[in-house]
């Protein structure tokens, strides 16, 4: 059920009828053979198109429906680009520090179904005169969902197994999976897109379920179009989409959040959109068969292609999702470069035969599986891993991705792609009689298939609605709220003598260390680790303060700290506890805590953020300003936490339960050590 695109008179097919009673066709010579499938009943007829995460694109209809008797040849070169994309959405899964941007695969993703789906609906319309939505839609679903609840199932019983808090959230991240809602699910949820503590184990079908949205409202907007105004009309009004759809991502990200901006089908609809005015323009490629491309057209969509690549690849290397040119404007010109390869791809391009290797092309072929199984098993098997070996074991879980994808496309995705999946359910259940092929091992399997979807089942129901670390961030939150009361009760120390105008200002004596005792409030400033600590700081130290969000970097906790003591609301007795999401200027904290925060008892919590690539250099940069200034202390939290695994939750980062207190005691000690 793959979109395939060949040229005309490359394959012919002959029709025959299986014992599901339903038309078959058989190839008598592709360009590019399927993988031999086990001796099976003859396949019963039920092609499909598909143009999402690691399809082909093939134009199929059946026989009483086509105009000729030919069919097209694959352009293994698509497989190829499908490879590079997915490459790149693993390889920022799995090691985010070596790809920063990485997550622009996506967006290729985007680019090249969009293109696709709507080449394909302009050959259908072309040829027939008219698009058989129902059809259509049908052939989608037969397409994506088996791979996809085989998936799902697997992973939610594997949540049960394994324990760790994977569950959490699991149903309605369940429920988001199998309605292509998920971005909406995670909009409404709160889940950070980038969140590296706890991730949802389908955090991303968001991409799957922003492909599915467009495919079931793109058709019907290309027919209404098309209608009315023709293909002129219709790539005028898609530019527009374009234009709308790139600045309501930057308009959500400024009055809203990254997540929202990124994940909404509104604001991320440009990269499709771009595609399908692709396939709507003038330009040659190979899906087309009124336009040839001369040696001119070739030469030039080659030299874009290789520059849209060069492009993309820097984009990937030092572009991070939450950077703002991310979302004012560079998504939106990764997505341009990335419409700059699909016309040198789908054309006899040196590009072309490039992305058409064997290896790229057999990658690109399995894709879609590998985008579904890559996540899940990076998640798992992190949470059971070491702090100091995660990435070892996400690249692990990669190549378990990569034969689990391989199994989904041989024995799931082909099977309904070639039989549809009504006939492959009677050909499996045939298979279960003692006259079947292979009754023992199909007996096997399919009772391992109950047992996971009865396990699965249970998994979903029993699943906590979040996870201890997120209650705890949301008891710690209100809390937060609460103390901001606290703030206009702190008074900033006024200097003993004022200088004035006639006599020159001295040099202020550099500040000593002054103990401040237990129960004294104290200024707080921080990130989600501040958040999570931040009830039991009020019960043991009443009326402070503390001013903290989940997700802040250094320089938003900086910047708190300096409109904190310019409104004189900062106590005798700061708490810093930063580092856990970057990295930390040290020449800005250095100067935060010897000008800013001069005259007061300033405590640096040493951050304790294990497998993260800026881990050691935040370390560094805390003891070395704790060790260059007499006012201020060192809460070695790192040394502690490291120690003593009880003391973190299951993201290794945060303090929960017994861990709380234990913080708050290295911080109490350091207050009251000079």
């Amino acid at each position: 059920m793959e979109i395939e695109s060949r040229r005309p008179g490359q394959a012919d097919r002959r029709v025959g009828h299986c014992r599901c009673g339903r038309a078959c066709f058989h190839r008598s010579h592709a360009v590019a053979r399927l993988p031999p499938l086990p001796p099976v009943p003859p396949a019963c007829g039920g092609v499909g198109v598909s143009t999402t995460l690691g399809d082909r694109f093939e134009a199929q209809t059946p026989p009483e429906r086509s105009s000729s008797s030919v069919a097209p040849a694959r352009l293994a070169s698509l497989d190829g680009l499908r490879a590079v994309a997915v490459l790149l959405v693993i390889g920022y899964h799995a090691a985010p520090e070596w790809v920063p941007g990485g997550f622009v695969g996506v967006d290729v993703f985007f680019v090249l179904s969009g293109f696709l789906i709507t080449a394909l609906l302009l050959r259908e319309l072309h040829r027939d005169g008219r698009v058989r939505l129902r059809a259509f839609w049908i052939r989608r679903l037969r397409r994506l969902a088996p791979a996809l609840a085989t998936m799902v199932g697997a992973t939610a019983a594997l949540t049960l197994v394994v324990g760790h808090e994977t569950a959490a959230g699991l149903r309605s991240q369940v429920i988001g999976a199998l309605t292509w809602t998920s971005n909406w699910v995670q909009i409404h949820e709160g889940w950070s897109y980038a969140d590296e503590g706890l991730p949802p184990v389908l955090n991303h079908l968001w991409s799957l379920a922003i492909e599915e949205q467009f495919y079931l409202a793109w058709p019907l907007v290309f027919v209404v179009l098309m209608t009315l105004g023709g293909r002129r009309l219709t790539r005028v009004a898609t530019v527009l989409l374009v234009v709308t759809s790139a600045a309501l991502l930057a308009v959500w990200y400024l009055t809203a959040d990254p997540t929202r901006a990124y994940l909404g089908l509104d604001s991320h609809a440009f990269g499709l959109l771009l595609g399908a005015t692709l396939a709507l323009g003038g330009r040659p490629h190979l899906l087309r068969d009124d336009v040839a491309a001369t040696a001119g057209d070739t030469k030039r969509m080659a030299v874009g292609g290789v520059c849209g690549l060069i492009a993309l690849g820097g984009y990937a290397a030092f572009v991070p999702w939450d950077s703002q040119i991310t979302y004012l404007g560079g998504l939106v010109a990764a997505n341009v470069a990335a419409a700059a390869i699909v016309p040198a791809a789908a054309n006899g391009t040196v590009l072309a035969r490039v992305l058409a290797a064997a290896p790229l092309r057999w990658l690109g072929e399995r894709s879609y599986g590998l985008y579904l199984w890559h996540w899940p098993l990076i998640v798992i098997a992190t949470r059971l891993t070491p702090a100091e070996h995660v990435r070892l074991a996400a690249w692990g879980a990669v190549l378990l991705a990569v034969l689990a994808a391989a199994a989904s496309y041989r024995f799931i995705e082909l099977p309904m792609r070639r039989d549809g999946i009504g006939c492959t359910f009677r050909r499996w259940t045939e298979s279960l009689s003692t006259k079947g092929y292979r009754p023992r091992r199909s007996r096997a399997i399919a009772t391992a298939a109950c047992v996971t979807l009865v396990t699965a089942l249970f998994a979903v129901w029993t699943a906590p609605e979040e996870s201890r670390i997120a209650s705890t961030l949301r008891e710690g939150q209100r809390a937060v709220s609460a103390s901001m009361e606290n703030l206009d009760d702190a008074r900033s120390p006024e200097p003993k003598d004022a200088p004035t105008a006639d006599k020159a200002t001295p040099e202020p004596e550099p500040p000593g260390c002054e103990p401040v005792p237990a129960g004294e409030p104290v200024s707080a400033f921080g990130d989600s680790v501040t958040v999570a600590i931040a009830p039991q700081l009020m019960q043991r130290r009443p009326e402070s303060a503390a001013v903290a969000t989940v997700g802040w970097q250094y320089q938003d906790v900086a910047r708190a700290v300096r409109d904190a003591t310019a409104a004189g609301q900062v106590r005798r007795g700061v708490l810093i506890a930063t580092g856990t999401n970057g990295a930390i200027d040290q020449a800005d904290l250095d100067a935060l805590v010897s000008r800013d925060l001069a005259g007061r008892q300033v405590t640096l919590v040493a951050p304790y953020v294990p497998g993260r690539s800026w881990s050691e250099q935040a370390l560094a940069a805390v003891r070395a300003v704790a060790d260059a200034h007499p006012h201020v202390h060192l809460a070695d939290w790192n040394t502690l936490a490291s120690s003593r695994q009880d003391l973190t939750g299951a993201d290794r980062v945060h303090p929960t339960g017994a861990g709380q207190g234990a913080f708050l005691d290295t911080v109490d000690h350091a207050f009251a050590t000079c």
